[in-house]
């Protein structure tokens, strides 16, 4: 077993395993001291506006990459692996041609109806500014993003990851050098840092041999095709991160937002350790199709189930345990009261892990955005039992309910395809 183990962290996808943990986990160090540093120098309100924005941004974000994120892993490799071979410079040119006109459109949407975005997107009205903010930090991420994307399809994983975290790093800067520290001030600071950050990323890959601004309309009616269906689904998936804080906000309040942000931050503090084989799963599905190798896949992915449920099992116990000392260290002893609140929802980890493993799978095996008819299904679940909920206590029920399904589905889609 030992040699096999070897044998497989020694192979091209188990340094690209190694690499990635290795980094994410750095990664989600820095989530947890950016949101110490917060917790600590902002006020309860100005921290839940924080999150109402943070979740918000988002949304807007993943809606401005317009699918291209899941769109470059998958067809990167899939135009590497043809027969022959297809140049992905003009994929490339297309993507960012595309995620331009969405973002102008979602920008322009949210400046026609200014008043009501505000109340969206940043939890109050008469703040024109730090609506603009928000506006030019989702676009901003959005390329981010694009450029992520680009690392990953091509397999540089150690640039996909490596980039990450060196923004991560420099958005630490100035919440601790900043002798005075608001919600405005947090996120224009982000904002510059993320320009600086994205130009030069941008640059340095302008001339290279694969990035070259000129577009074939073939690919772009290819991205167009796949992306639009991943484009809803993006929106869904963080609509459902949103919703909650964004829903709670208005109903009751920021205190209690930023309650049931510290569930939230406990869940999303561990799923990411499971969206970490499927920043290799999609590329590596993607090219297994196009050299026709789906039985090794679904081999792959059987072993891996049982991974993730032995994972989320064991890291459910562990929150469920010290709830009340991981609140303290990673927040304050304000926010002790909600650790009944955080035991019912750390539950939705396991689902939430179970959808995680599945949705790079399903969007690698098939052009139909099944993923965005699964996203859209829970949202509207959580819409109705949100809406029907009375209490604190009840929203967390129904955000594990809505998660329990999200995985039920993802399962059942999986299986669907696995027959075809």
């Amino acid at each position: 077993m030992l040699k096999v183990i070897k044998e497989k962290l020694n192979s091209g996808m188990g340094k690209d395993i190694v690499w990635t943990f290795s980094l994410q986990i750095l990664i989600m160090l820095c989530s947890f001291a950016i949101n110490k540093l917060l917790a600590n120098r902002l006020s309860i309100d100005d921290f839940g506006q924080y999150n109402v924005i943070k979740r918000s941004v988002q949304v807007l974000s993943f809606v401005m990459l317009a699918g291209v994120g899941i769109a470059l892993p998958r067809y990167i490799p899939l135009y590497r692996n043809s027969t022959p071979p297809r140049r992905i410079a003009p994929l490339l040119s297309a993507s960012f041609i595309y995620i331009i006109g969405v973002s102008f459109l979602v920008v322009l949407v949210c400046l026609l109806f200014s008043t009501q975005m505000q109340d969206i997107i940043i939890g109050q009205r008469n703040n024109q500014t730090l609506l603009i903010i928000a506006l030019g930090y989702a676009f901003i991420l959005a390329l981010a993003q694009y450029v992520f994307a680009y690392y990953r399809g091509i397999g540089h994983f150690k640039w996909y990851n490596g980039t990450q975290l060196a923004m991560q790093l420099l958005i630490i800067v100035p919440l601790v050098l900043l002798p005075i520290l608001t919600v405005s001030h947090v996120f224009s600071s982000w904002l510059i840092i993320t320009i600086l950050l994205v130009a030069y990323l941008m640059g340095r890959e302008s001339w290279g041999k694969h990035f070259h601004f000129y577009v074939q309309f073939e690919s772009l009616r290819e991205i167009i095709k796949y992306a639009s269906g991943r484009l809803v689904a993006d929106f869904f998936q963080f609509s459902l991160a949103a919703f909650p804080l964004i829903y709670i906000s208005n109903m009751q309040g920021l205190q209690t937002t930023a309650y049931f942000s510290v569930g939230i931050f406990f869940v999303t503090m561990i799923t990411p350790l499971f969206s970490f084989m499927g920043i290799i799963l999609l590329p590596y599905v993607s090219q297994a199709i196009a050299k026709d190798e789906m039985k090794s896949a679904n081999r792959l992915i059987q072993r891996l189930l049982l991974i993730y449920i032995g994972g989320a099992l064991f890291f459910i116990a562990v929150l469920y345990l010290f709830t009340d000392f991981l609140t303290i260290l990673l927040f304050n002893s304000d926010y002790v009261v909600t650790s009944d609140l955080t035991r019912i929802m750390v539950l939705s980890i396991l689902p939430q892990a179970v959808y995680i493993l599945y949705r790079n799978t399903i969007d690698a095996a098939s052009i139909i955005p099944y993923n965005a008819i699964i996203l859209g299904i829970s949202l509207i679940t959580m819409v109705v039992s949100f809406t029907l909920s009375s209490s604190i206590t009840h929203y967390a029920w129904a955000y594990l309910a809505v998660s329990t399904l999200q995985g039920l589905l993802a399962c059942l889609v999986w299986r669907f395809l696995r027959m075809k």
